[in-house]
């Protein structure tokens, strides 16, 4: 009987395992238990809490439904910052908008990716920056001079992370030599980096013009602007170069999506013939003003005449403060000959002037003048005392 009892309880089981496993190779069987009480109360003697697992469910699928929300919203807010006010820029506002949208879909996911790794680089810039008194917004300089790569190399010999040749870097402060090469440390040439976007602010007084100089150099930005097209980036862009050009608009639109609502196109000085608010730009009047602007000129002193070669080649500056001819010589390493025939009774003219006054240098020695301009006051205070 036994036997018998044996077999056919063998025979149930493998009739039972037939039907879960006959269903196929990935086929499974869930048992559930529905009964909640019986649940509760095995959790409770073994001192769990127990969770209904139909709030929980409704607790998921609501929380998921608010994601959905919130990020339905975001995606909302975040087309407003592509809207540039037209009543601000103008003609311009529409060629803002449209480039900042085609920029953050063709570049926004590798933004993103570098963002996402550079935490601690950000971090880092934005300190020097604020100490500096320079904005946050500097820091997508490096993203678009090198994606914040520290060994990035370009075609004409800039290195390292903000992309500095040999020579401005040596003015700079930085060691380049076959032993070190300083352009590499990220550290170090930030804190460059932040001292020349400082003395270029100090002659441009615009952010945007600032960024253009550090792609293309002053010169030609000191060229569009003594062209009397006028004094904003908006104004002289035309005549800057169109890799400089597309190089402010990276910068502008990488920021926005950097910062989102960044206040970076407030940064430059807006187009001519449309009055800004005094909240956002009283602060932002261009240091180039007109000659109608109150600047004295010795009408006393004749105005030297000078050959077209010369012009092409002279970068005229408005200055104040103790400069003399002599410091501006020795430090510039130029012909004092040739700077007191450009600039006649210089000294005595600013000496005795109440606001910025001309001065004349040869272009190719803009940059090392605009580096070593404390340098210059320095030296020119030595001399007279």
């Amino acid at each position: 009987m036994n036997k018998i009892i044996t077999i056919f309880f063998v025979f149930f089981c493998c009739c039972k395992l037939s039907e879960v496993y006959g269903k196929g190779k990935d086929s499974v069987v869930v048992i559930t238990i529905t009964d909640t009480n019986r649940i509760r109360k095995m959790k409770e003697q073994r001192g769990e809490v127990y969770v209904n697992p139909a709030s929980k469910v409704s607790k998921e699928d609501s929380s998921r439904f608010v994601k959905r929300k919130q990020k339905g919203t975001e995606a909302t807010a975040s087309k407003s910052i592509y809207k540039v006010s037209a009543a601000l820029f103008g003609p311009f506002a529409d060629f803002i908008s449209d480039y900042i949208k085609n920029y953050h879909q063709n570049h926004g996911d590798r933004i993103a990716r570098i963002s996402s790794r550079s935490k601690g680089q950000f971090k880092l810039i934005e300190n020097v920056m604020k100490r500096y008194n320079l904005p946050r917004e500097m820091k997508s300089l490096a993203i678009i001079e090198s994606a914040l790569n520290c060994n990035a190399v370009s075609p004409v010999g800039a290195v390292g992370p903000w992309q500095f040749m040999s020579g401005t870097a040596k003015m700079l402060g930085l060691r380049v030599d076959a032993g070190v090469d300083e352009r590499l440390d990220f550290y170090k040439s930030t804190q460059a980096a932040a001292k020349y976007l400082k003395q270029l602010y100090g002659m441009f007084n615009d952010y945007l013009l600032v960024i253009a100089s550090y792609n293309c150099g002053p010169a030609p930005v000191i060229r569009a602007i003594n062209s009397g097209m006028g004094r904003s980036f908006w104004d002289i862009k035309a005549k800057l170069p169109r890799e400089t050009q597309n190089h402010v608009m990276a910068f502008i639109a990488t920021s926005i999506f950097l910062d989102r609502y960044s206040n970076v196109l407030n940064l430059g000085n807006i187009p001519k013939g449309i009055k800004p608010p005094k909240a956002d730009f009283s602060k932002l009047n261009n240091a180039f003003a007109s000659n109608e602007s109150g600047v004295e000129e010795n009408e006393d002193v004749q105005k030297p005449k000078f050959t077209q070669a010369e012009l092409d080649n002279m970068a005229v500056l408005k200055v104040k403060g103790q400069y003399s001819i002599r410091a501006i010589s020795n430090i510039l390493d130029e012909d004092i000959v040739r700077l007191k025939r450009w600039n006649p009774d210089f000294d005595n003219i600013i000496a005795n002037a109440k606001a910025p006054v001309h001065l004349r240098i040869p272009i190719d020695k803009l940059e090392k003048f605009i580096i070593s301009k404390d340098e210059i006051i320095a030296a020119s205070i030595k001399l007279r005392s």
